[in-house]
């Protein structure tokens, strides 16, 4: 579940991706009303459209609250091991390494929400992906090292 800034955060950001609707692609127009705010879910109520806020980011279908996941990243681009802040985070290596995957996939978006909600430096955030493409690195090699 959402937390009420985090659920607020994703709402303030959605527009309607219904192509027939006369609010398509349109940001903070008032057609996005709160459907359930525990699912994390929303409509328009121009043409009925519903989805959940985070579809379309790497923090759909996740059941790990965000800050939690935004922690763990944040830690690992500030330079801490990946053992010392899964042990700090209570969080398994094989989820961080998820996430890890999951912010590269979405790596632009990942990018700006890091310097806008977590006030990281140009610096901060270069690090952040050479330790992902490195981890990641490290990651394809196990995967392939383990019998199917």
């Amino acid at each position: 579940m959402l937390s009420k800034s985090e659920f607020d955060l994703l709402k303030s950001n959605q527009y309607c991706d219904n192509e027939s609707c006369e609010c398509y692609n349109q940001k903070e127009v008032g057609n996005i009303k709160i459907n359930s705010r525990r699912k994390g879910q929303v409509y328009c109520n121009r043409c009925g459209n519903r989805w959940v806020l985070t579809k379309g980011t790497m923090f759909f279908d996740l059941r790990t609250p965000i800050e939690k996941v935004i922690k763990v990243l944040l830690c690992l681009s500030r330079g801490m091991g990946l053992n010392n802040t899964c042990r700090q985070e209570k969080v398994t290596a094989d989820s961080a390494l998820d996430w890890i995957l999951k912010a590269a996939k979405h790596s632009n978006e990942f990018t700006l929400y890091m310097q806008q909600e977590m006030h990281l430096e140009q610096v901060q955030i270069d690090e952040f992906w050479s330790f992902i493409r490195k981890k990641r690195k490290i990651l394809l090699l196990k995967r392939k090292s383990y019998p199917s």
